[in-house]
C-alpha cells in the first residue's frame, strides 16, 4: 500500500523530473542538474540542495561544465558519478547527496540510470527502518529489499527510502 502511495505522489514527481531531464541537451542538463533547479516547479531549487544554496551550487555546475566532454562520453551512472565526486570534493559544502542527485539528473538527460540504491542523507533513515540496522555502505543491491520494493528502479527505491525515512508519508 505504501508503495502505490508513492507511486501516486512523490514517484509521479520523480517521472516527472526525469522526463523533463530526457528532454534537455546535455549543457541544459548539467546546468540544471548542477544548479539544483527543478524544471517542474517553476524553476525552483530542489528541496534537497536549498541547504547548499544558490551560489555554491552554481560554483558546482561552473566546474562540472568544464567537465561536458568528460559527461559526453560516460556510457553508465557511474562513470557520471565519479565526475559529479570529484567535483563536489573541490566545493566546500557540496557532498555525496549533491553529487548523486546531480549524477542522477545528467543520467536521465543520457538515459542512464544507476544499477544499485545509494544511500546517504535521508535515505540511510529508511533502509535503518527496514533493516534495523546502519550501513557504512555507499550503495546496496536492490534485491536486498522485499519484493514490494523491487518493483522500483533503484533510483526510485532511494527516493522512497529518503521520503520514507523522513516520514513524509508522502506529501512530499
Amino acid at each position: 500500500m505504501e508503495i502505490e502511495n508513492y507511486r501516486i505522489s512523490c514517484g509521479k514527481h520523480l517521472q516527472n523530473v526525469k522526463a523533463a531531464f530526457e528532454n534537455f541537451n546535455l549543457i541544459e542538463a548539467i546546468e540544471k542538474a548542477a544548479k539544483s533547479i527543478d524544471p517542474t516547479n517553476e524553476n525552483k531549487m530542489f528541496s534537497h540542495q536549498r541547504r547548499v544554496g544558490f551560489k555554491v551550487a552554481n560554483n558546482g555546475f561552473e566546474l562540472l561544465k568544464q567537465r561536458e566532454v568528460d559527461l559526453r562520453k560516460c556510457q553508465n551512472f557511474e562513470e557520471i558519478l565519479a565526475i559529479t565526486d570529484e567535483v563536489s570534493k573541490q566545493i566546500y559544502r557540496l557532498g555525496s547527496l549533491w553529487s548523486y542527485d546531480t549524477a542522477l539528473r545528467i543520467g536521465f538527460q543520457k538515459r542512464v540510470y544507476p544499477k544499485n540504491v545509494y544511500l546517504q542523507a535521508g535515505v540511510k533513515k529508511g533502509y535503518k527502518k527496514i533493516f534495523n540496522q546502519n550501513s557504512n555502505n555507499r550503495f546496496v543491491n536492490k534485491k536486498i529489499f522485499s519484493q514490494e520494493l523491487q518493483i522500483l528502479e533503484p533510483y526510485e527505491i532511494e527516493n522512497f527510502l529518503c521520503i520514507w525515512g523522513s516520514n513524509q508519508m508522502f506529501g512530499c
